[in-house]
């Protein structure tokens, strides 16, 4: 496979790949909001109301940021040629990315204060709560990447970390996406089973009936929350890795074949935008493959 073969590759992904997820992004994101609107409206839910804002983040994220980076394939990217587009487009980016990741961090907490023993843990599983969380949130992630907008330019030629901030950019990535996202989402969904599962073995017969309900919506809940812990981890965890790789081979740069870097740039193509931009569109298909599932689990 030659040079000119990688790089055809990685330009037709971003061609169809990538269109393909805008497609899939809006239609899913939007039937994912019409239905959780809906729900609220039928009976207010303190983790409808995180799920609801991770999805309207995601839904705005696919139509900015990522129909930016489809306009790059055939055309120059403006964040190459502009320093307001480019500080704007990771800035801006990594203010939705890191609120979707947030409300999600927030759903799964919601989920273990719920099924907590204790009465005062669960009072915070209050649609009120949820909203005012919400809201501290989007005050909270303007503040925290301002970095990325005062050190991240274009005066290379190309939009990105200057190799003065590339190791704190590198850790920054791997503190807040790589490990403590993954980390609050799979330890309070543990915490979360490990809670229902207590509560299930405490039900008596008399008061079986009511008690199945109310575990059943709480068990749809979670099962949609463990899938997209799952697709978080697979779809955005090598993106960190990736960009501590790149630091740390930084030293050898000008010792690389251009068979490596053409493999290198498709890899990292492939890890960020492509897979990054998958969790944004996995929701509503998630959920149709889980009630798929239960239906088949249901009728064995």
């Amino acid at each position: 496979m030659s040079v000119s073969t990688i790089v055809n590759i990685q330009k037709q992904l971003g061609r169809y790949g990538l269109s393909t997820l805008i497609v899939l992004g809006n239609v899913g994101n939007i039937l994912t909001i019409l239905i959780f609107i809906r729900t609220l409206r039928r009976q207010p839910n303190s983790c409808t109301y995180y799920l609801l804002a991770a999805t309207i983040t995601n839904w705005v994220l696919i139509d900015t940021s990522l129909i930016s980076t489809v306009y790059g394939v055939d055309h120059v990217d403006p964040q190459h040629t502009s320093i307001v587009v480019c500080k704007l487009r990771w800035y801006g980016g990594q203010i939705l990315l890191m609120l979707s990741r947030s409300f999600m961090i927030a759903a799964c907490i919601d989920r273990w204060a719920l099924t907590s023993p204790h009465a005062k843990i669960r009072s915070f599983c209050r649609p009120k709560m949820a909203r005012n969380v919400i809201l501290c949130l989007l005050l909270i992630w303007p503040i925290i990447p301002v970095h990325m907008a005062i050190f991240i330019n274009n005066y290379s030629g190309r939009c990105g970390a200057p190799s003065y901030y590339a190791f704190a950019f590198a850790v920054y990535l791997f503190i807040f996406i790589g490990f403590l996202p993954p980390c609050f989402m799979i330890s309070f969904g543990i915490l979360a089973w490990n809670n229902l599962r207590q509560i299930r073995s405490r039900v008596t017969p008399r008061d079986s009936t009511g008690q199945v309900r109310f575990h059943k919506a709480d068990r749809d809940l979670m099962r949609m929350l463990a899938g997209e812990v799952l697709v978080y981890v697979v779809t955005t965890v090598p993106y960190p890795v990736n960009a501590l790789y790149g630091f740390i081979t930084t030293p050898i740069a000008s010792q690389k074949s251009a068979m490596r870097l053409a493999i290198e740039a498709l890899v990292g193509y492939i890890i960020s935008p492509l897979l990054n931009y998958i969790y944004c569109v996995a929701q509503f298909y998630g959920m149709i493959v889980i009630s798929e599932v239960q239906s088949m689990f249901s009728l064995s």
